[in-house]
């Protein structure tokens, strides 16, 4: 798959309406406040789909979905249907009616087609009664025009199975086509479903995903398998400074650096949340994957990053990261828990710098 990183082009970002009032607290207990009082304010259902909206809002994870709440918010109101169409439309999700609608053309297409084969044999069967009469007909005396009559019989029967089956022919080439071009929308619904919207990394649910497998094939094989948790350090003073859209750039770019040198190895990139990003790598000790992990940190902590509006300079970008290996007892989230518990002792260490797991 390939990530490219985003022009760093600064737009100006709509603040939040000055009559949404959120509660203190720090931390998730913050965002959880922030949330609840937009449920209470909007009247939004708390359900998990509009939770996840409000948590990526409330956490300046998307510039252009934090533009359009605002906007909302401003307008007309923040209601359930400008909810689930952000969800569509910048999250890359599919509606539950349009995945429906999806199964129900795979069923309809799977209907006509047997349509098709049984009329197919039908005509193939009445064609074949019609050569065996003709094969008992000609086993008896015949005279001239009963053999005329006979041939002529074979020979309408004959052009009647070549018309159906040519029809047969159109109409499986078109039922070919039409379950390409439905393999293909279940192909991409599929992608969408498991891609992050932003940076073009596995999502989460794509990661989760991929981490079990990698923890399936790790156990199968016996082979080392190693997952980095990596947090772009100060990514919230870079937004206030730049403002979001410059963020999403660095988002992108940063994930777009994480793939190009660990997909290439069969690594797997995924975005977790926020600004942090996982890498899972198999058939890698975690000695051997803190050391790649801190080439790749020394690489991106080298480049300066520059507006391609004026070419300034927006300064350097960095990372910290905390990696961890597989083991066979522990499950996918206990495997990118040690990671991240040492990812906060490399920020509690300073940052820019790779940690190794050493429980």
């Amino acid at each position: 798959m390939k990530h490219q990183p985003g022009p760093m082009v600064a737009k100006q970002a709509v603040p939040t309406p000055p009559d949404v009032a959120f509660p203190g607290g720090t931390g998730p207990l913050a965002s959880y406040d922030q949330i609840r009082s937009l449920l209470i304010q909007t009247g939004l259902p708390p359900e998990p789909a509009v939770y996840d909206v409000l948590w990526r809002y409330v956490r300046d994870e998307d510039a252009d979905l934090s533009l359009a709440i605002d906007k909302a918010i401003a307008g007309d109101g923040l209601t359930l249907a400008v909810v689930m169409g952000l969800r569509e439309t910048l999250l890359g999700e599919m509606s539950e009616a349009q995945v429906n609608q999806l199964i129900a053309q795979a069923h309809g297409q799977a209907e006509a087609l047997t349509k098709r084969i049984v009329s197919g044999q039908t005509d193939l069967a009445d064609y074949g009664r019609a050569i065996a009469n003709g094969g008992e007909q000609l086993a008896g005396p015949m005279d001239a025009t009963a053999l005329a009559g006979l041939l002529e019989q074979l020979s309408s029967a004959t052009s009647t199975v070549q018309a159906a089956n040519g029809r047969l022919l159109e109409e499986l080439e078109q039922a070919a086509a039409e379950s390409r071009a439905l393999a293909d929308r279940l192909t991409q619904a599929e992608r969408a479903a498991v891609t992050d919207a932003l940076t073009g990394v596995l999502n989460r649910r794509g990661l989760m995903a991929a981490v079990e497998r990698a923890q399936a094939e790790a156990a199968a094989s016996g082979a080392p398998l190693a997952l980095t948790v990596v947090d772009i350090d100060h990514f919230k003073r870079f937004n206030d400074r730049f403002g979001h859209a410059m963020g999403d750039d660095v988002l992108r770019f940063v994930a777009h650096h994480l793939a190009e040198k660990l997909e290439k190895d069969g690594g797997i990139v995924g975005r977790l949340g926020g600004e942090e990003f996982v890498g899972v790598m198999p058939g890698t000790s975690v000695q051997a994957a803190a050391g790649r992990i801190d080439r790749i940190r020394a690489d991106l902590a080298g480049q300066v990053l520059r507006s391609a509006v004026d070419g300034s300079s927006m300064g350097r970008i960095s990372f910290s990261a905390g990696v961890a290996e597989h083991r066979a007892d522990q499950g996918a989230d206990q495997l990118i828990e040690r990671a991240d518990s040492a990812l906060y002792t490399a920020k509690r260490l300073g940052r820019d710098r790779v940690v190794p797991d050493r429980g």
